[in-house]
């Protein structure tokens, strides 16, 4: 089993703010006061006009035109990008946590942690009897970015 998400979690305001300035859909709201704007990689191209440079290593999307628009974006709050890939247990996992228009953490890149280390940053606290913060925020309940559109959970 697969698992290929790519997106940004914060709390909805900042993400319906964000979609509507991208003409993107609607953010879907997770538990802990936040919310997921799954990116696909057509949502990416219409935010940034290519070419896209400088694509920090462990990561697909993620590029110095996008860091420097979710700077922007994480004016008077905070705002998570992440992405997996993950096939057969193989892969890996990146984050990167934008704060008042600064890069807090990463980007970080690795086979496990970053994304819990960027939620952890974000305000989410583990709830048992989930065993970590991306399985609290619900993170598991979809394995690829286009499977969280259309849903509401």
């Amino acid at each position: 089993m697969g698992h290929f998400v790519t997106g940004l979690v914060a709390k909805p305001e900042k993400l319906e703010s964000f979609a509507r300035k991208h003409s993107l859909h609607a953010p879907i709201t997770l538990t802990q006061s936040l919310a997921i704007l799954p990116l696909r990689p057509e949502d990416i191209d219409s935010i940034l006009p290519p070419p896209l440079t400088a694509h920090p290593d462990g990561f697909n999307y993620l590029c110095e035109q996008l860091v420097r628009e979710l700077s922007m974006a994480s004016s008077r709050g905070s705002l998570m990008y992440f992405e997996t890939e993950y096939f057969g247990g193989e892969g890996a996992q990146g984050a990167t946590v934008f704060r008042d228009g600064t890069i807090v953490l990463g980007p970080k890149s690795a086979e496990t942690g970053p994304i819990n280390e960027a939620l952890a940053l974000l305000g989410v606290r583990v709830i048992a009897p989930a065993r970590d913060e991306f399985e609290t925020l619900g993170l598991d309940r979809h394995r690829h970015t286009e499977d969280w559109l259309g849903s509401d959970a």
